[in-house]
């Protein structure tokens, strides 16, 4: 007994261990108060002590895909922004601290002459996939307004634009105010360069009820978050040639589109301005490691064990799968039916599915895609493409927003029939840094409607060197799957993008994953002795997880099997009985009910015959 118990400890702390190594600069935690929060600005209440804050600095980007860039006459910028954000939430409210540098505040009508905070929280009321984005946009930008409210007052208030302001009025209605409320204090006087003012703390509030969010919820919810903060110097100075502006972001700086990134603000009822000791939030994929397993023959055929990674599921119109993806995902991925030709969208007749699977083996990551499609075809036209889409951040070049650029390594059929890469693909596999290899699926055929098809898959090996990776690096991605219908009656035609996170180069967000030197394809993570009779435990994704994982396992015949889960101390806390096929099976566990920790699980066949013990990490 103590030999196990010093086992579970060893193994507690390596993984403890390994989830230090990632932790996420995308996620932040709005601690719950329950203390009377006054918008004044002065932030004297003890909880904005205790609250989790992220800094952003002009020039410098502490968190990858945030950005800057000057606005208006960057040769006079000597007063770059740095600004400290800080979170905290009440009941069904947001709260947060915007602590800025600035000796200049202010603003007037023209564009990019003014301070001011353009936020998006994305808006889960509607149930779209993606979440709207919801504009919320407090500045003293005076455009749109009619005279003499058009200029500049001292020591003026900014003004609310977007989902709860007016752009051509001041006035709002107690809904809104209940909505969205704001305070700033400056420290000197807005719309006065008389004297340097030494900066301003902007107090504000967001009902997330009223954007489909519920905070009070026991298992919390995740805001998703991006806002950038303008910065007009001087521009009531008398001397144009020292007006400068800049814009300064957290993960994107647009208000009304889902671009570039978010930030995941993770509130739960639990969390509170008392708690010590945060919960970890996993990555949002680990992308195992193929060390050990032999390189695949990219042939379009998905036998060998690279092709055991696990698995990531994209379909059109299914918000069962997209329930399932980690974190935001749900409400980050989604789907996109474009008009072709002014025609309005006809129903989607053959729904697309797509199977990806990631893994990486020293300087390469190794990327599957199994799609059905019964309608295959090839065009050069964007938005009826068949195909599948990686997007990347890449790390090795950086745009004129100080972020890294976007790859799109699609691949997809031509106006030929044949499968070809695209976009940065392309550029990749001219340049020796890509391979790929694409097969049609059974009896298919491209561009002939008299067949119905099965689909094709993509096998790619890239150098992730090329992307400004490492290994152990973190990796941020997103999937797409491209599917266009073309018939004899053209109003029947259509196309559709379904996406992982990331539809395109544009956004909504990446998933952040990580090339895990540590998690091994091809080595189970075992405690115990390997079982006999064949059954055998291939390991369970996502992990950690909450509230449910996919176990994967070999079953030797077709059958009923049970799952048993042991918590730490070897006791059985749940039973699962399996209706097993003979070969690989895949079933979704559940953990509702159970406590965060470290469980152990075996299946059992007939006559007790047991696999391994494989390992899982329930975090809520």
């Amino acid at each position: 007994m103590k030999k196990i118990i010093s086992i579970f400890v060893l193994l507690l702390l390596a993984t403890t261990f390994v989830f230090a190594q990632q932790v996420r600069k995308d996620v932040i935690w709005a601690k719950v108060t329950t203390e009377n929060i006054v918008l004044d600005g002065q932030l004297n209440e003890t909880s904005w002590q205790k609250a989790e804050s992220v800094t952003i600095r002009y020039g410098q980007s502490d968190i990858p895909t945030s950005g800057w860039r000057p606005e208006f006459n960057e040769n006079a910028i000597y007063d770059p922004l740095v600004a400290t954000i800080k979170f905290l939430a009440k009941g069904e409210y947001l709260y947060m601290a915007f602590i800025v540098q600035d000796s200049s505040v202010g603003g007037n009508a023209d564009w990019a002459r003014w301070d001011g905070i353009l936020m998006n929280i994305k808006d889960k009321s509607g149930g779209t996939r993606p979440a709207r984005a919801a504009e919320f946009f407090y500045t003293y930008w005076l455009a749109g307004l009619p005279s003499p409210l058009d200029q500049p007052r001292v020591g003026a208030q900014p003004r609310f634009l977007g989902k709860f302001g007016n752009f051509t009025d001041t006035t709002r209605t107690p809904e809104q105010i209940d909505a969205w409320d704001a305070w700033t204090k400056v420290n000197g006087v807005s719309n006065s360069d008389s004297l340097p003012d030494n900066g301003y703390v902007v107090e504000m509030k967001v009902k997330l009820s009223a954007l489909g969010y519920n905070p009070t919820s026991p298992n919390g919810e995740i805001a998703m978050v991006n806002f950038s903060i303008w910065d007009c110097d001087w521009l009531f100075s008398g001397n144009p040639s020292r007006v400068a502006s800049t814009r300064t972001w957290l993960q994107g700086p647009w208000g009304n589109t889902n671009s570039h990134n978010t930030m995941r603000v993770y509130i739960r009822p639990d969390v509170t301005i008392s708690t010590s000791e945060l919960p970890i939030v996993p990555v949002d994929n680990v992308i195992q490691n193929a060390k050990n397993v032999p390189d695949p023959v990219l042939d379009g055929y998905l036998g060998e064990q690279i092709w055991t990674a696990s698995p990531i599921d994209v379909a059109w119109d299914n918000n069962t799968i997209r329930d399932q993806y980690p974190g935001a995902g749900p409400w980050l991925s989604g789907q996109f039916q474009p008009e072709l030709g002014g025609n309005p969208r006809p129903p989607v007749v053959d729904p697309s599915f797509a199977r990806f699977r990631l893994a990486h083996k020293q300087n390469y990551l190794y990327f599957s895609a199994d799609v059905n499609d019964q309608l295959l075809q090839g065009t050069s036209v964007y938005d009826k493409l068949d195909g599948v889409m990686m997007t990347v951040a890449d790390f090795s070049s950086y745009n004129e927003e100080n972020i890294p650029n976007a790859r799109e390594l699609l691949v997809a059929f031509g106006p030929n029939g044949q499968p070809q890469p695209m976009n940065y693909l392309k550029t990749m596999v001219d340049s020796g840094w890509a391979q790929l290899s694409v097969r049609l699926k059974g009896n298919s055929t491209v561009n002939n409607n008299s067949d119905v098809d099965s689909g094709f898959v993509v096998e790619m090996k890239l150098d992730y060197t090329k992307l400004g990776y490492r290994y152990g690096d973190p990796f941020f991605f997103g999937l797409t799957v491209f599917d266009g219908d073309s018939f004899d009656d053209s109003l029947a035609n259509y196309g559709t993008r379904t996406w992982y996170f990331r539809e395109n180069g544009w956004g909504p967000a990446y998933a952040w994953g990580y090339l895990d030197p540590n998690t091994l394809l091809g080595i189970d993570d075992e405690i115990v002795t390997p079982g006999i009779d064949g059954y055998k435990i291939l390991g369970n994704y996502p992990n950690p997880f909450n509230p449910s994982t996919r176990v994967r396992f070999v079953s030797p015949k077709n059958g009923l099997v049970k799952m048993v889960i042991y918590n730490i101390l070897g006791q059985i806390v749940r039973t699962e009985i399996i209706d097993a096929v003979a070969g690989v099976n895949e079933y979704q566990f559940d953990a509702k009910g159970l406590a965060s920790g470290i469980y152990l699980y075996r299946v059992f066949g007939e006559h007790s015959a047991s696999s391994n013990t494989g390992k899982m990490m329930l975090l809520k």
